[in-house]
């Protein structure tokens, strides 16, 4: 990657998304609790709204509530008004 495609701040790496000009914002020192995938905003938005203690990333939550990723999404629209940014 390019240092124009990744740029860093506090405690966020932030990359440019070939998506319609997305871009994706990873927190670079959280790691899912369960598989320690590094977590991204919206695996932290969605640990909260669950009221995880600690951060699970979207797959290991769908795989607890055995939810396609498209499913745990609608469920988080539905019931939080969540929805994730486009690049994810």
């Amino acid at each position: 990657m390019t240092p124009e495609e990744t740029h860093r701040l506090k405690d966020y790496e932030i990359i440019d998304n070939p998506v319609e000009g997305q871009r994706i914002f990873r927190l670079l020192d959280l790691h899912c609790h369960s598989c320690g995938k590094q977590i991204n905003t919206w695996d932290q938005r969605c640990s909260k709204a669950l009221k995880y203690k600690f951060p699970v990333c979207e797959s290991c939550i769908c795989k607890e509530y055995d939810l396609t990723a498209d499913g745990l999404r609608d469920t988080m629209k539905e019931h939080f008004g969540m929805i994730p940014c486009q690049g994810i």
